[in-house]
Formats: structure tokens, sequence, C-alpha cells
């Protein structure tokens, strides 16, 4: 075990978390201001908003999931942030700006005024699983980035990363998060250029220049070309971009910022910040991904999520190996914090609040979801020795948002029909899972025809249509204000 390295990550994580923890709690216990845990007195600037949406999204799918992803279709990994910085157009300039000058506080809330009460209870309960679905694949990267650091084995690195995670959030909730992911935003791009800089310095051989060798002699040479080839654009590349921005522009953990934020403008401008810091992320991990290949790690890994951090350990100096894991750390343990602050925060408002105690306090609601951040945290550390790819697990879960962002639109912008949307939900979840669970995709050999894009289709028609003939309210935008405030 390499204590210093373990030494300086746990002392970063301890310091900034329980450091800024304390000082954002007690500030939050004097001002005693209503939605504070939760939405941070609706008051986050654009800093905050921007550094806080790229960090939220910014986890394992970036980190050791782009690495593994590099062990089997190169560069073009390094797609996943191109199709987030689209997902952050679409929070920042449509989706974040319409929930925030709506005013709700869950985004099962908005869809309660859209298509009443029913569809409000059932979103709730798709999307906290959905969201912990998320959580649980964060909790498995943390636990490498231990593994990766400390040789621990990949239990403890899960119950010690989670025990972190949740300290994350815990103290003062959305607030805590945001002044967290500023230090951490920092700190994790110069440990980035530091760790780039070392690789060049550091890899065995000619470098790059063998890394490149390698490949070609593997029969690897397009892993080298950002575009791959037409199979992996077709089939991961496009569909990526679609489940990222579909899932997240209609999600608790894509919309909570936006709604925490203390106008609409401070919304749209955060992409300027959101954008860049998470969209440029993947690029070092591809490459990290790419040369661990290349260099044979995945014999010594045991697995393409081990061969990156098992590269690290071997070439670099053990202080570069701290700086990257404590980065990678921080990252991830924000994703973890909103992934369990989310699904908390819809238990508290939209289950707790809107069904069982609908007068419920602020500071009911508050215990509510600590207790709920406490709760899925721990069931993540339990469920994270399942190892499912992480990429392609993070599209599936994403792809079940696809109809409720169709929906969203139509019951915005045109009509509102209850009985369409239910209907196309179900349609197109059913849909996913015997796409992919039932092996149709491979039996029909359309292995290329990702399920976001039948989802998309089946989506699209089912709700134009239905919403077309079925009964129906003119859409949320097309009512006078008096209307939308019955809603």
């Amino acid at each position: 075990m390499k204590w210093g390295i373990l030494a300086f990550v746990i002392i970063y994580e301890l310091i900034t978390i329980i450091g800024v923890g304390a000082i954002i709690a007690r500030k939050n216990k004097s001002a005693n201001a209503e939605g504070s845990f939760a939405f941070a007195n609706k008051g986050l600037s654009t800093a905050h908003v921007g550094v806080t949406l790229a960090l939220t999204m910014l986890g394992s799918a970036h980190i050791w999931g782009t690495c593994e992803n590099a062990a089997g279709m190169g560069s073009i990994a390094a797609w996943f942030g191109i199709a987030c910085t689209v997902m952050m157009v679409v929070i920042t300039q449509i989706t974040g700006p319409w929930i925030r000058k709506i005013g709700v506080s869950t985004v099962p809330d908005l869809f309660g005024k859209l298509f009443g009460k029913k569809t409000r209870l059932l979103t709730a309960c798709v999307m906290g699983p959905l969201v912990f679905g998320c959580l649980c694949l964060e909790t498995q990267c943390i636990a490498v980035t231990f593994v990766a650091c400390t040789g621990w084995s990949y239990t403890i690195g899960a119950i010690v990363g989670g025990v972190f995670g949740i300290l994350y959030v815990l103290f003062a909730g959305m607030k805590e998060v945001s002044w967290l992911n500023m230090i951490n935003a920092v700190f994790m791009y110069a440990a980035l250029i530091i760790a780039l800089i070392a690789m060049f310095v550091c890899l065995p051989g000619n470098g790059w220049a063998d890394v490149e060798a390698n490949l070609n002699s593997m029969g690897n040479s397009w892993m080298l070309d950002i575009f791959g080839n037409k199979d992996l654009i077709i089939g991961f590349a496009i569909p990526t971009i679609f489940c990222t921005s579909m899932f997240q522009g209609v999600s608790q953990m894509g919309l909570q910022t936006c709604i925490a934020a203390d106008n609409v403008k401070s919304v749209k401008k955060s992409m300027w910040l959101a954008g860049p810091v998470n969209g440029c992320f993947c690029i070092i991990p591809a490459l990290l991904g790419m040369a661990a290949l290349a260099l044979g790690y995945l014999k010594v890994g045991g697995s393409a999520m081990f061969m990156t951090p098992s590269m690290m350990l071997d070439i670099l100096p053990n202080w570069v190996t701290a700086l990257i894991c404590a980065s990678f750390l921080g990252a991830l343990l924000s994703t973890f914090a909103m992934t369990s602050l989310c699904p908390a925060t819809i238990f508290a408002y939209d289950l707790y609040g809107g069904l069982y105690k609908k007068n419920a306090s602020e500071k009911e609601k508050t215990r509510v979801m600590r207790i709920m951040i406490i709760v899925v945290g721990v069931l993540a550390i339990c469920l994270a020795n399942f190892q499912p790819t992480v990429v392609t697990t993070i599209n599936w879960i994403f792809t079940w948002g696809v109809p409720l962002f169709v929906m969203m639109v139509i019951g915005l912008c045109w009509k509102r029909s209850t009985p369409a949307a239910i209907i196309t939900f179900f349609v197109s979840w059913i849909a996913n899972i015997i796409w992919i669970t039932g092996g149709v995709m491979e039996k029909t050999g359309m292995t290329n025809f990702h399920q976001v894009y039948l989802c998309t289709i089946i989506s699209v028609v089912l709700g134009v249509i239905l919403t077309a003939v079925l009964p129906g309210k003119p859409g949320y935008f097309r009512l006078s204000k008096a209307e939308k405030e019955a809603c």
C-alpha cells in the first residue's frame, strides 16, 4: 500500500468536505431559510450554477468509464464529453430556464402540473430509482479510485468512498455541494494538466510514439481517429448525445441545480462554464485508457476497468498519482452527492410531502432528506460490487428519460393529455427493456440500432398521435397567468 498517496487523498477530502460543510451548515442554521438544504435558498450565482452543473455530470462515465471504453473503442470514447457539452446547452438554454421560470421544486412536481397527480407519482417512482442507478455506478468508480491509490480491496474502497460521498452533501445540502465543487474544479484541472505532462515524460520507451506503434501493430490504428469508425459513430457517439441530452434535460439530477439558481439569467449564462469544464474532461481519460491498452495493462489489471489504475500505479510518480486520484475522487464525490440528494429530494417533496404529510415543514423535509441520503448511500455501497460496464449502463438508464423529455415538451408547448403521456411512457419503457434484456437487438442483427433510436421514434410518433386524438388541455405555456397558478 502506498501510504503517502492515501494520506494525501484522505487529508484533502477531510479538510475540504468537513471544513466547507461545517461553515455552510452554520450559516444555513442562522439563516433558517426555506429550501436551504435542497435548493440553497434558490440563490446560486452563475459561477456556482455552471461549476455545479459541470461536476454533477462529471462522474463515473467521464473518468474510469471513459478509460474503460477506450480499451474497446479508442479515442472515440471522448465523444461522451462532446455529448455532455450538447447536454449542457439543452439544460442551460432550454429545460433549465423553463423549470426555473415555472417555479417547481422537483421534476415530478412539473409533471404533476402538466398531466395530473398520478403522473407526478409515477414520475417520482421511476426517476428516483433511475438516479439511484447512477449513484451505484458512481460508487463503483469511487471504489476503483481508492483501489488505484491504495491497493485496498474493492469493497473497502466502496465503503470509505461512500462515507466521503455521504458527507459531501449531508452537512448543508446543495450549498455545500456548490462550494465544494468550486474548490474541486480548480484543483481537478490543475491536477489533470500535471498528469498529462507526466504521462508524456513517464511513459516507457518512446512514450506516445510507442503507444501509437503498439496500437497499429495490434490492428487498432482506427483507435487513434476521433471519428473511430462508422459503426461506433452510429452505435455509440450519436446515441450518447441523444441519451445524455434527453435524460439529463428532464431529470432531477440535471435540473436541481437550475432550480437552485438565483434567476433564469444565471442558468443561461452558466453554459459558458458548464460546457467547457464538463466537456473537455473526457480527453485525458481517453488518452490514459489508450495508453494502458497499448502498453499491455489490460492483462495486468485483469479487466478494462482496472487497466488504467494499474498503469498509473506502475509508471507515474506517487505524487502525480496522488493528485490524479484526489482530483478524480473530488469529481466522483460531487456526482455521488447529487445522485443521492436528488432521489432524497424527490422522496421528501413528492412522496413524503406530496402524499404522506402535505403540510410538512421545511425542517421535516430536510430531516427526511438527510435520512434518505444515508439510506441510498448505504444501499449504493452494498450494490457497488456488481460491476457493469459504466458508459453502456449509463446510456441504458438515460434512455428511460426519452419519453419524459418528449412529453414534457409536448405538455409545455402544445397540449396536455394525461392518457397520451402515460401510454407513451410505458410503451417506450417496455420497448427499452425488451430490446436490451430480451436480446432482440442481437437476434435481429441490429446491434448498431441503439435503444435510444427506438425509444425516440416510439415517443415522438406515439406522443404526437395520441396527444392529437385524445382529450386534453392546452399546453402550459399557452395558459394565462391565473390558469398557470391553478395548475
